[in-house]
């Protein structure tokens, strides 16, 4: 198999994770690789935050695996720290142990399939090092929620049955809007529905160039923001308020079945609730802009005006842990 090794870091943490990618594979089949469709989103956030620490040290590569191995040393301990300060549940530090341990796995993989002479990553008693001091530094579980992301998204809006309020939940999650933007403000003084206004047609997604729905929407502070959807949520929306004239519901109802939902697939967190999937689109858009080329500050930038706010600082809320 020819070895072709793409040139910035996340690009190539794409194509390791790439390999290890067994969604819908029995376990038997693929024993190592990552068959949850949310298990795959969280593990490669986890690993393009890691990579975005290894750029900020100079690295050319992730298959320098000496460095890779220095840097994940220092990685942990200052994601360690960071928690201890902010008296976060073990449960994300471990979180990032799992993801970083999948990363290795895909390098080592990745070395493997290409019979490339390189070291292996070997970290795995670095690892547990810290799994150990997790325990010892940090709470079992904390009250709040670290990361308000649903691990599968997907899953959950398939799981609402009530065919307004899946709409509702399909244009936050892909397209980062408010729930006042899809026509249920929690202000229930308030009415700001969705109507045929709103439609602006089919046109070329600003970072990655495909087809794509562009929605327009009022929201927080009377900000007017165009919001991205696929092109199949977006003729749902057209046919929709074509029948119905507009998009429109009770905010309480809405979360409501929202957390039924999360229930139902086994997702539930106080605090998530519709918001939730707002912070979903926020994390896999980010991670889409670096894909496609931007660099770190031009991607928080891109999901701040998609998510309607207009300072970097704010969208942090969103991205980090």
């Amino acid at each position: 198999m020819k070895h072709r090794w793409p040139t910035s870091l996340h690009s190539q943490t794409e194509a390791i994770f790439h390999a290890v990618r067994s969604i819908r594979e029995a376990k038997a089949d693929s024993a190592l690789g990552i068959r949850s469709f949310g298990s795959w989103k969280v593990y490669k956030y986890e690993a393009h935050r890691f990579v975005e620490f290894m750029i900020g040290n100079g690295r050319t590569s992730i298959l320098d695996t000496a460095s890779a191995h220095d840097d994940m040393a220092a990685y942990l301990e200052e994601r360690l720290a960071h928690y201890v300060e902010k008296k976060r549940s073990r449960q994300t530090m471990e979180t990032i142990l799992s993801a970083l341990g999948k990363f290795e796995y895909a390098i080592n993989h990745y070395i493997e399939i290409h019979a490339l002479k390189i070291p292996r990553l070997e970290a795995e008693k670095l690892r547990m090092d810290f799994y150990a001091r997790s325990r010892t530094q940090l709470r079992k579980s904390s009250k709040l929620f670290d990361n308000r992301a649903y691990p599968d998204p997907v899953r959950l809006i398939a799981a609402i049955s009530d065919g307004t309020f899946q709409l509702q939940a399909s244009l936050q999650y892909e397209g980062g809007l408010r729930t006042e933007g899809v026509g249920a403000p929690s202000n229930r003084r308030l009415k700001n529905p969705l109507t045929s206004n709103g439609l602006r047609g089919i046109s070329a997604d600003p970072v990655t160039s495909s087809p794509v729905g562009v929605v327009a929407s009022v929201e927080k502070g009377g900000k007017k923001t165009e919001h991205f959807v696929s092109v199949s949520t977006y003729q749902r929306l057209e046919e929709y308020i074509s029948r119905h004239g507009k998009l429109e519901s009770d905010y309480f109802a809405y979360v409501e079945a929202i957390n039924a939902a999360a229930h139902q697939t086994g997702q539930y967190a106080p605090g998530r609730g519709s918001h939730g999937l707002k912070h979903n689109f926020a994390q896999e858009r980010y991670l889409e802009c670096i894909a496609h080329g931007l660099t770190h500050e031009q991607a928080l930038q891109q999901t701040s005006l998609e998510t309607s706010h207009f300072r970097l600082r704010e969208i942090l809320t969103y991205t980090r842990g």
